[in-house]
């Protein structure tokens, strides 16, 4: 009878290790896919970080276009001869000037 209830008791508390364990095993493939492909989870971070360093790339290449075209209007305000060559390029000519044009015949 001893012997009967002692089998029982062990198979009770080796059920209870069974079922423990196999929850905590269960809880830490939830917790770990969560911290994986959760709403807030790696594989969001990973893409957050990628769009991020991409974002701040654009930004410092706009930067340094902002940076040359200032220092393009800078050498305009400071330099008549540049807009003069500038105008020319585009046809443009001062008061009272002729504009010849010679073709090319070979």
């Amino acid at each position: 009878m001893r012997n009967v209830r002692r089998k029982q008791v062990e198979e009770g508390r080796k059920r209870k290790k069974l079922v423990c364990l196999t929850f905590g095993i269960l809880l830490f493939i939830y917790f770990t896919l969560t911290i994986i492909i959760g709403e807030n989870g790696l594989l969001r971070y990973l893409k957050l970080k990628s769009t991020r360093d991409t974002l701040l790339a654009e930004t410092k290449a706009i930067g340094k276009r902002n940076q040359d075209i200032k220092s393009q209007v800078e050498a305009l305000r400071n330099e008549p001869d540049l807009v003069e060559e500038l105008a020319r390029e585009y046809g443009l000519t001062r008061k009272g000037e002729l504009i010849f044009k010679f073709e090319d015949r070979q």
